[in-house]
Order: structure tokens, then sequence, then C-alpha cells
């Protein structure tokens, strides 16, 4: 789609500034991408799960690699499409392959990068929980991954997994550390309760983003006056699109035709998906 064709996008930055909390997007490809501006959104996020589903056809089990993951942002940020929000997971090691992880995002043109505390890969013989670094091993990633951007554009995202794993207040003081190390923002996962988030968010002074949360925290209002400035449900779009797919092939595989398939785009999806009409445009203008 031509950029004249939309309205200015706000920076990442902005947004997170903004007093109102938005819907993101869970985009994995640059055709996602694409959909998700054509949607509005002004944020989207690809995470560790779905990166590993697209490039690896892998569950989420930290078998992605580091450089597989920038890859694969580079491919969305060519589409100049969104604001790209890239969960790095544990930055795929120590302290000093953060600040790696992040140089190669930041050159790959994302306007954020999220690192956490967990413990991955999942260790030998231990079991399904998840584990988190040390609050002093915490500290000093997040403040690798700072030192690592320097003074380029984009943007550090502190996440804990600690709510999920050891509570409210554990997650609470690690954000409270977190913050102080120069990150931008933080980021909180798998949410319960409205009380656990108002607990959390007491001492706190950065934006928030949250992700993967219940529906009963869903309300956009609620979750502003929390300090909340980005939402996203999960990764579930990549699940149907999934469906979808075995669907048609699986109708094709049976012996139905091209149009007796279910759910046929529409004359306009293939061409935004694409974004034909630019190309159309450098056709004409460079090659005729």
């Amino acid at each position: 789609m031509n950029e004249v064709d939309q309205p200015r996008r706000r920076s990442l930055s902005e947004v997170l500034a903004a007093p109102e909390c938005v819907i993101a997007s869970s985009v994995f490809d640059p055709v996602s991408a694409r959909f998700a501006r054509a949607l509005g959104s002004e944020v989207s996020v690809m995470g560790g799960s779905v990166a590993s589903w697209t490039v690896l056809g892998a569950p989420d089990m930290v078998l992605l690699t580091a450089s597989e993951l920038c890859e694969q942002a580079r491919r969305v940020c060519r589409t100049d499409c969104v604001n790209l929000v890239v969960d790095a997971d544990h930055g795929y090691g120590n302290a000093l392959n953060v600040a790696r992880v992040i140089e190669d995002l930041q050159a790959a043109g994302v306007a954020a990068a999220c690192v956490e505390d967990s413990v991955l890969p999942r260790p030998f013989g231990a079991d399904e929980s998840q584990g988190l670094v040390s609050l002093d091993e915490g500290i000093k990633k997040m403040r690798a991954a700072v030192r690592a951007r320097g003074t380029g554009p984009m943007l550090v995202v502190a996440r804990t997994n600690a709510n999920a794993s050891a509570g409210a207040q554990e997650a609470a003081k690690r954000l409270q550390a977190y913050q102080d190390t120069g990150v931008d923002a933080l980021f909180l996962p798998y949410l319960k309760r409205r009380e656990d988030l108002d607990l959390i968010v007491r001492n706190l002074r950065l934006p928030i983003l949250v992700a993967g949360s219940d529906a009963a925290l869903f309300d956009l209002d609620y979750l502003a006056s929390r300090n909340v400035k980005v939402w996203l449900w999960g990764h579930q779009p990549f699940g149907v699109a999934a469906q979808a797919l075995f669907d048609a092939m699986q109708a094709t595989q049976a012996g139905k035709t091209p149009t007796q398939l279910a759910g046929p785009p529409s004359k306009q999806l293939m061409p935004m998906a694409t974004d034909q009409a630019t190309y159309q445009s450098w056709i004409e203008t460079y090659l005729k």
C-alpha cells in the first residue's frame, strides 16, 4: 500500500507516551505485517514462539537461533509496515549474548526488542515450571541490552515471567529493579487477575506492555489507568491461519477444485498481501 494512502504512523515512543492503551497485532512475516498496517494497527509483536513456528515449523522450545530470529525480523521490517516489537526471549545466552542480539535487532530495524529473565532453554532434569535467573543476573542482562542499543532509536523492553511462576510480589520486585537499568518499557505476560496487575504497577513509572493475559483484564480504560500502553491477546491468528491452510490443502487433496474451497480470498486480499500497487508503480516508473 502506497505511503500517500496512509496517515502518518506514530513512532512506538509516541504510542507509549500517549494516554491511551492500544491493541497490538501478532505478526510473523511480511504478509501479516502488511495486514496489520492495513487494519490500522500501530504496534505489532513477533513472539519467539510464532517465529519458531514460522521459520522452523518447531514448537516454542528455543530451538530457533538468534540469527534466524533477527533475519525474520529484518524481512518484516523491509515492508516498513509496523512498529515491530520483537521478543528476544532470554537474549540467547548470558548478558554478552543479549548485547549481540540487541545490536542485530537494531540493525534489522525493529522498533523495540524485549529481553526476559527466564531460564532458557530448559535445563537437563528440570520440570516444566518456568525458572527465573537471579535478580542480579536479570539486572545485568537489562543493562547490557541498554548499553548495546546505545544512542540508536530502538527501544529496550524488560520482561519478567515471575507473575506466573513466583507470584505478583516477585514480579513487582523484578520490574521495579529493571526500570532503573535504563530500559524504556516493561513487559508483563500471563496475568490472571486485576488485583495482581494493581499490585505490580503500584511503584512502576515506565509504560507497560501486557500480553497473553485473561480476558477479565481487557478494559482499555482500566489498562490505561494502570499505565498499560499496549495490549496483545497472544498469537492465536497464526493457529487460525494454519487451520485454514490445512483445511484448504485437505480439500484439494480430496478432489475439490480451487473454486470449491471454503472462504476464497477477496479480490483485494492478495494485492494487499503483496503490496501490488507499489510494485506496479515501480514497473511503470523504472521498467517502461
